[in-house]
């Protein structure tokens, strides 16, 4: 008797629509229903870079990738496009409900077109001083060969446009959030508080970037790339692994686009340029989206200052073996130590590496390491 298997891809789907449920909750604070949705977009896009990008991988090797997957990845990948292409429309619903929720708290987001005088000369000293110098514009053509985007990044895609003679340019830039607050607080106004986005304080600042040229209308629009990040480690006996796995890292920059995301107000044939550039086809996930990608960047959204807005804070508890100043691996050899996070504190185990590192009769630390933080306080104490 034969079974049907739901395939894992879209079983994970499933799993992520919960996150999006806690961002719908109204139990959960407010700030950390945003949060939740920060979650959902970051496991989305790690859910592109590996999941889908194997399921691409698969689908070339045409009717074996059926034997080697239990199922079709070619319907599977059709069937993965629809569900995120619905999950979306209830992301975008979910977003649109919770800044009416800041809204009944008088805490506002606003463009570069709703902007007071007082918050105007703000976001015109904000940015001279903080991000003008951090913008590089790319001027492209419709036969100029595009720079490797970033994965992980938002682009302005910008389209120039004289309105007397219709002549039109286009140019690619990098919002560099990476370096500078997605999320900037403006200047409280009768009680209010106001917050901005990055990528509108850019806007507000076009004007000024490309002011040699002879153009009158100035318009952005936000895309995102996702690239496969699988690595290919080549069966060659005269390299080390060390060496194939840093090559492979290398090329993982260059990887195939596995998602494309651009703002559904972008003109059409400003898309057209971009996607025939991109080399993305009928069967690529090309996904219309609001205004504003990145949703991840809420996981660190500004702190407002009121406390119902969030969970309350978790006070880890010092284990009842360890101490500070004292070694712990005398400790260890007395019994066997369990840590429990996130109820132990952390540091516990950064002060083991870091005692294990300065001991000289450690010989050897050996540890797996599964996503590390960008500054990684255990590679430091190692």
């Amino acid at each position: 008797m034969s079974k049907s298997y739901i395939p894992k891809e879209i079983s994970w789907l499933s799993f992520n629509e919960r996150v999006l449920q806690e961002a719908a909750n109204r139990d959960v604070p407010l700030i950390e229903r945003f949060r939740f949705l920060g979650i959902y977009s970051n496991n989305l896009d790690e859910y592109f870079r590996v999941r889908v990008a194997t399921l691409k991988r698969l689908s070339l090797f045409g009717s074996k990738s059926k034997s080697i997957l239990g199922y079709n990845p070619r319907s599977t990948l059709k069937k993965v496009y629809e569900t995120v292409l619905e999950q979306n429309n209830k992301f975008e619903k979910i977003y649109t409900l919770l800044l009416c929720e800041l809204a009944k708290h008088r805490i506002h987001f606003v463009n570069e077109k709703q902007l007071s005088e007082d918050q105007a000369a703000f976001v015109r000293s904000f940015f001279t001083s903080e991000v003008r110098t951090r913008l590089m514009p790319f001027m492209f053509e419709k036969d100029t060969e595009l720079p490797n985007l970033t994965d992980d990044a938002i682009f302005f895609a910008i389209q120039l446009l004289n309105k007397n003679t219709g002549k039109k340019r286009f140019a690619l830039m990098e919002v560099p959030s990476g370096v500078i607050p997605r999320f900037i607080l403006l200047p409280d106004r009768n009680d209010e508080k106001y917050i901005i986005f990055l990528d509108d304080i850019i806007r507000f600042g076009l004007n000024d970037i490309f002011s040699i040229l002879d153009f009158d209308e100035i318009s952005a629009y936000t895309v995102k790339l996702t690239k496969d990040a699988e690595l290919e480690i080549a069966d060659d006996i005269s390299e080390s692994y060390i060496e194939k796995l840093s090559r492979s890292l290398q090329l993982r920059k260059k990887g195939t686009p596995v998602r494309f995301i651009y703002d559904r107000e972008m003109p059409a044939d400003l898309l057209k340029i971009l996607t025939k550039k991109l080399n993305l086809g009928r069967d690529d996930a090309i996904i219309p989206g609001n205004r504003y990608h990145n949703f991840k960047d809420f996981v660190r959204f500004p702190d407002l200052g009121k406390k119902k807005f969030y969970f309350e804070p978790l006070v880890p508890v010092l284990h009842r073996d360890i101490h500070y100043g004292k070694s712990i691996l005398a400790e260890i050899k007395k019994k066997d130590i369990m840590l429990f996070f996130p109820y132990n504190p952390f540091d516990h185990f950064i002060d083991l590496l870091r005692e294990a590192s300065l001991d000289p009769y450690v010989t050897s630390i050996q540890i797996t390491l599964y996503r590390l933080a960008r500054n990684s306080s255990v590679i430091n104490a190692l």
